[in-house]
C-alpha cells in the first residue's frame, strides 16, 4: 500500500525562499527522518540575524555545505554563523549553464535562448535533462557528491545544511539521493523536489516577465522558465541513469561514489527514528 504523500513545508526564514528541514519524512520500512538533521536551502547570502537565529536556535544548525562553484561563492559569499563550521563542496568544475544563477551566468542563458535553445518546451527540457546526467556521470560531480555523504557520515549532533545557488539542481540531486538511500518513497522524493516551483515563483515569474518585457516573446520567457524552474522529468533522469548506467541506486554508491560497505544502514542509524 502506498504511503501517503506529506506536506512539503518551508522553514519560513526572510531572506531565503527556498530552505525545508526533511525531518519527518516516512521511510518504506515506517521509520521516519529526524527532525533539524537534515536542511536543504539556496545560497544564504540574504540571510537577515533573525534567520541566523532561526537556524541555530530552532534548527540546530552545525554545518553549511556549500554546492557552488568558486566563482559564485564569491559573487555571493555565504554570510558567517558563530558556532557554525562551514564546508565548501562545488558539485561543478566551472560555471553550466542552467544551474548556476550568479549573475554573469544569468546573462549568458539568456542569450543562450535567443541564440536559439529550440523550439518548444521539449528543446528546454532536453537541455535540463542532459544537465542532470551530467551530475551523476561526471566523475567530478560523482566524487564531489561522494564528499557530501562522508560529511553527513561524519556529523554527530545538530542539523547539516546544503545549498546550491537557488536550491533546486544541484542541492535537488543530492536531496534526491540521500532521500533514496535512506527509503524514503520515491512519491515522496519528487513531492519534496517539485516544490521548487512553489517556493522560488515569484523569482521564477520576474525573471521570466524581464525577458518578455526584453524582447516581445513570450515563448522564450517559457523557454527561460523551463531552465529556472523543475520538472519532475528532470529528476526522473537521475533514477533512470542510475538504473540504466550502473544497476541501481546500491551499486551506484558503492562502485561509482565509493561508499563501501554498511554506509546505507550507518545513515539510516543516524538520521532515521
Amino acid at each position: 500500500m502506498k504511503q501517503e504523500i506529506q506536506e512539503v513545508r518551508r522553514i519560513p526564514l526572510e531572506g531565503v525562499r527556498n530552505t525545508r528541514d526533511l525531518g519527518g519524512y516516512r521511510t518504506k520500512d515506517g521509520r521516519s527522518i529526524k527532525s533539524c538533521r537534515c536542511i536543504r536551502s539556496g545560497q544564504l547570502h540574504d540571510l537577515t540575524e533573525r534567520d541566523k537565529e532561526i537556524l541555530t536556535r530552532e534548527y540546530s544548525l552545525a554545518v553549511i555545505v556549500d554546492f557552488r562553484t568558486h566563482a559564485e561563492k564569491a559573487e555571493s559569499p555565504d554570510p558567517e554563523i558563530q558556532g557554525v563550521a562551514y564546508i565548501h563542496n562545488p558539485i561543478l568544475e566551472e560555471k553550466t549553464l542552467g544551474i548556476t544563477k550568479e549573475k554573469e551566468t544569468d546573462n549568458d542563458v539568456v542569450s543562450m535562448v535567443l541564440n536559439g535553445l529550440g523550439d518548444g518546451k521539449e528543446a528546454g527540457v532536453q537541455y535540463m535533462k542532459n544537465i542532470y546526467g551530467n551530475l551523476i556521470t561526471n566523475p567530478f560531480s560523482v566524487k564531489q557528491y561522494s564528499n557530501f555523504f562522508q560529511i553527513l557520515l561524519k556529523q554527530e549532533t545538530g542539523a547539516v545544511l546544503w545549498h546550491c545557488t537557488a536550491g533546486k539542481d544541484r542541492a535537488g540531486t543530492g536531496t534526491a539521493l540521500l532521500l533514496e538511500t535512506l527509503g524514503v518513497p520515491r512519491e515522496q522524493i519528487i513531492a519534496d523536489y517539485l516544490k521548487v516551483n512553489e517556493f522560488l515563483a515569484e523569482g521564477i515569474n520576474q525573471s521570466v516577465k524581464e525577458l518578455v518585457e526584453k524582447t516581445g516573446n513570450v515563448q522564450l520567457g517559457e523557454q527561460l522558465r523551463m531552465l529556472f524552474s523543475v520538472q519532475e522529468e528532470y529528476i526522473q533522469t537521475i533514477f533512470e541513469m542510475i538504473d540504466k548506467e550502473y544497476g541501481g541506486m546500491e551499486r551506484f554508491m558503492k562502485e561509482e561514489m565509493g561508499l563501501a560497505g554498511d554506509f546505507s544502514d550507518a545513515l539510516k542509524n543516524k538520521y532515521l527514528m
